[in-house]
């Protein structure tokens, strides 16, 4: 049963904070008048579009910057995905877009459009998924087929579908969206890891080309950070649907949360993240109060995403590899992400952040088929899957699987290598976007 968690000790808790703060876009300024915006993986690869990622250093306007931000309030605030995806539709001269995810139930994927703009009614939706799901979802597969190995984020158009309008056309699909108004379609894979989930599309009114250049140099260094809140907005998405809050509501979550001001002062913590610092001192608040990490390295990447917007969402369509380990010797894995406003917050400008640090330690749920098949893993790596979402160690694997511990190294080894993951960490982390649940009353409990 759903349970509503009021939004006023929130505000309560965090509203005298945001006076403190300095004005994130005095940040921004800065960054742009000493020529370091940055975008990172916002590479094309669409006919003869391939766009390096130099192109885009410091062409970022105010006004996309400011929808950066927007972005990111989305991963704690889900409603407001809707406004986001909204101003996308309206400044590429869109008739609408719609997040498509396929949901595992019974052992079968079921299509799903949990994030779309305010054009679709969930009615229409409903109905396009009965009549025309095997259609979209051969149209994903083509996406998918052609979507590079390489970490940037890549917009498809539907030329790869059907080389002209008239073949276009002849699919039923089509037909019905023609009929609601919509013809061309553009299309990427937001998560590299498991690309079944946050599939990204862009539809195009009936009478107008395909995307144009100036559409697309608004998108293209907007889609990193589209994939990076769309990823970690996975476990704020799931509280939000059971409890109809998140930040109210984060003690329920599995993984720590905490939210810093503009100075890196710890203002409000879940249960959680209390937890993970009692248990590990790589995880600790400095003498100015300030949160700090275990390592020199840590502490620095820390401040960089910390410093300035476009430093986020440098790994395109893998946004793991953005994730801080707080120290080598240990399992948790800290993600950072802006926070400038939220529902939950108040109408006040807030421009903090949001802190997400996952304890790989423990125990969690997967899917190790799908795992073993999106990594392309054999029977034997896939069959190490589980006891490492279990948090056995190596040796612990070992015993349980009557092998030396050398030759459990090995097949670690070689599955970090095939998943693009630099330790067991950041690979327990790409494993969590294959069908686990973030919520304390679903997660499993260690043995």
């Amino acid at each position: 049963m759903s349970q509503r968690y009021e939004r006023g000790s929130i505000i309560q808790l965090l509203m005298p904070y945001a006076s403190r703060c300095v004005q994130f876009h005095v940040t921004v300024n800065h960054c742009r008048a000493n020529g370091i915006i940055h975008l990172g993986y916002a590479v094309q690869k669409v006919g003869v579009y391939h766009v390096p990622n130099s192109w885009w250093l410091g062409r970022m306007n105010t006004q996309d910057l400011d929808f950066t931000l927007k972005i990111y309030d989305a991963v704690a605030d889900p409603i407001a995905w809707q406004p986001v995806l909204d101003e996308v539709v309206d400044r590429t001269k869109a008739h609408g877009s719609i997040v498509f995810e396929w949901n595992e139930t019974g052992g079968s994927r079921h299509l799903t459009a949990p994030l779309h703009s305010g054009r679709y009614p969930a009615s229409l939706l409903s109905l396009y998924l009965d009549k025309c799901a095997h259609l979209e979802e051969r149209d994903q597969d083509i996406v998918r087929k052609h979507t590079a190995d390489y970490d940037a984020v890549e917009l498809l158009d539907d030329t790869l579908i059907a080389s002209t309008s008239e073949e276009l056309r002849r699919s039923e699909h089509v037909k019905f969206l023609e009929s609601i108004g919509i013809f061309h379609r553009a299309a990427g894979v937001m998560n590299k890891d498991n690309r079944w989930i946050s599939l990204f599309s862009l539809q195009l009114g009936a009478g107008r080309p395909q995307l144009s250049d100036q559409e697309r140099s608004f998108l293209s260094p907007q889609l990193p950070h589209l994939a990076k809140a769309l990823d970690l907005s996975i476990p704020f998405r799931q509280l939000h649907q059971r409890y109809k809050a998140v930040l109210s509501a984060m003690d329920q979550l599995t993984i720590g949360l905490c939210v810093l001001d503009q100075r890196g002062l710890i203002v409000a913590r879940n249960e959680e993240f209390q937890r993970q610092q009692e248990a590990y001192r790589s995880l600790r608040v400095g003498a100015d109060g300030r949160l700090l990490l275990g390592s020199a390295n840590a502490n620095k990447r820390l401040s960089d995403l910390m410093e300035h917007a476009t430093r986020h969402g440098q790994f395109g369509a893998r946004p793991r590899k953005e994730s801080i380990l707080s120290n080598p010797t240990d399992a948790l894995c800290v993600e950072v992400s802006p926070l400038h406003n939220a529902s939950e917050m108040g109408s006040a400008t807030f421009d903090g952040f949001l802190i997400c640090s996952t304890d790989t330690s423990l125990p969690m749920l997967c899917n190790v088929e799908r795992v073993g098949a999106a990594f392309g893993l054999t029977n034997t790596e896939t069959a190490l899957v589980e006891p490492i979402a279990q948090g056995l160690t190596n040796p612990e694997i070992a015993d349980r699987r009557e092998r030396a511990v050398a030759t459990i190294n090995v097949q670690i080894k070689a599955i970090l290598s095939k998943s693009g993951c630099a330790n067991r960490t950041q690979f327990v982390r790409a494993m969590m976007r294959f069908g686990t649940q973030f919520l304390r009353d679903d997660a499993p409990k260690k043995e």
